[in-house]
């Protein structure tokens, strides 16, 4: 790459790289999404200076989606990309955390929920925001509104609240939410803690079937007498260090 491309300030070379780079959604790493490939440029491979500078706004630019990873697999992402990528990160968006135990002065949640705000809090040091999406937000609110005790789901809402204020360098907590479906007293606890409210009108919310209907199936069948499917697995969307 030519030297003049370095003489440029560096805000000049980042709006080079933005259309490249940078992904207006979520980048889930286990979904194989042909809008996510057009951010693996050959540029990439340029040198190392090129590198680490489209990797540092590639990181810390884009929302990382980890909804649909397990402990282990958020563990083996964030290994796979390497320490340095690994600091850049900004934004995260994961499930609402899942209850094991909803009952007054027993409220626990499930293992898998807590590895993984576990392994974000060891490894995401420069973590700015933390997003829990719609529907995990409104699958939470079911269960919290069905509750026969309130007490409890103020203790449910401080413990979620104590796990995501043990990652060090988080400034904003994001529930996304439907308006219809957040009842006043969850809203006002979740707002007791600082948390910053995002909601839509439920009727924007889109049935699966519906979905179905207009796109057709987007997984594979399995056999086509039952009917059964399974999700196509999908390769990693990684930058990896410039060796």
């Amino acid at each position: 790459m030519s030297s003049n491309f370095f003489s440029l300030p560096r805000e000049i070379r980042d709006q080079i790289y933005e259309p490249v780079l940078l992904h207006q959604e979520p980048i889930n790493p286990w979904v194989d999404d042909n809008r996510q490939q057009k951010l693996s440029p050959g540029l990439l491979r340029a040198n190392k200076t090129v590198h680490r500078e489209a990797s540092s706004l590639f990181y810390a630019r884009n929302r990382f989606d980890f909804t649909m990873g397990t402990p282990d697999d958020i563990a083996s992402f964030l290994g796979q990309i390497g320490r340095s990528n690994v600091d850049y990160i900004r934004h995260i968006n994961v499930e609402f955390p899942r209850f094991l135990h909803l009952n007054p002065g027993d409220v626990a949640l499930e293992d898998e929920s807590v590895g993984i705000l576990a392994n974000i809090q060891s490894s995401c040091t420069g973590l700015k925001t933390l997003t829990t999406p719609m529907d995990s937000t409104d699958a939470m609110v079911v269960k919290l509104a069905a509750l026969v005790h309130p007490q409890v789901v103020t203790e449910a809402l401080r413990l979620v609240n104590i796990h995501f204020r043990a990652i060090p360098s988080l400034q904003g907590i994001i529930v996304e939410a439907y308006e219809d479906g957040l009842i006043d007293h969850i809203r006002l606890e979740m707002e007791s803690h600082g948390w910053t409210i995002r909601t839509r009108e439920y009727a924007q919310k889109k049935s699966l079937d519906d979905f179905f209907e207009n796109h057709g199936p987007c997984c594979d069948s399995d056999d086509e007498d039952d009917g059964s499917y399974r999700i196509r697995p999908s390769p990693c969307l990684i930058l990896r260090s410039f060796v």
